[in-house]
């Protein structure tokens, strides 16, 4: 698919009311082709096989397990300074992953084991929120001070998600991308909070 198709498509996905953060990451990743990963949901299913029945447990065993996932698995690395680690093909092919795209990948690994997740957002950074009952736990690269109740954290849909990637992808992009990244951001029908 030629860059132009592929942003195309970006543009009509990222507009759709029932967007999936794996769907809104993965057209992303196509639009800025950063890698040949051929499909993130792909690798997304195989490592989140080891978090099945995961969901039976307590929620600090949930988080552990997730966690362990992501950095033992995965191997996941917090990389803020390359716009590349925004993108979910990269993330997963290089190890090297924006904060906010390990709460992704944290949460549809999660999604896909029948935990209970979301992307969500406490005390300036980006989590992936592990929820049993009343309860919340927070995984990610960063620590938490604290226990946060659910009206310190903000959900972040998969709208929100990717206009932050791609207002990110525009600021610090080469020329190129960030020209992509900015007609992409007005398909976008929200704005992060």
């Amino acid at each position: 698919m030629n860059p132009r198709t592929a942003e195309r498509c970006a543009e009509r996905l990222l507009a759709e009311p029932g967007l999936q953060h794996d769907e809104a990451q993965a057209a992303l990743a196509a639009t800025f082709s950063v890698t040949a990963l051929d499909s993130p949901s792909a690798r997304l299913d195989e490592a989140s096989l080891p978090l099945f029945g995961a969901a039976g447990r307590e929620l600090a065993e949930q988080a552990r397990a997730l966690a362990d996932v992501l950095t033992n698995q995965l191997c996941l690395c917090p990389e803020r300074r390359d716009h590349r680690a925004l993108l979910i093909d990269h993330a997963l092919s290089s190890r090297s992953a924006h904060p906010l795209q390990i709460a992704v990948i944290g949460h549809e690994l999660g999604r896909r084991a029948g935990l209970a997740t979301f992307v969500g957002a406490y005390g300036g950074q980006p989590w992936t929120v592990v929820c049993a009952e009343a309860r919340m736990a927070l995984v990610g690269p960063a620590t938490a001070a604290g226990k946060p109740s659910a009206a310190d954290i903000r959900r972040r849909c998969p709208h929100q998600v990717a206009f932050t990637v791609l207002r990110a992808i525009s600021r610090t992009a080469p020329p190129d991308a960030a020209k992509r990244a900015e007609r992409l951001l007005r398909s976008v029908p929200v704005r992060p909070c």
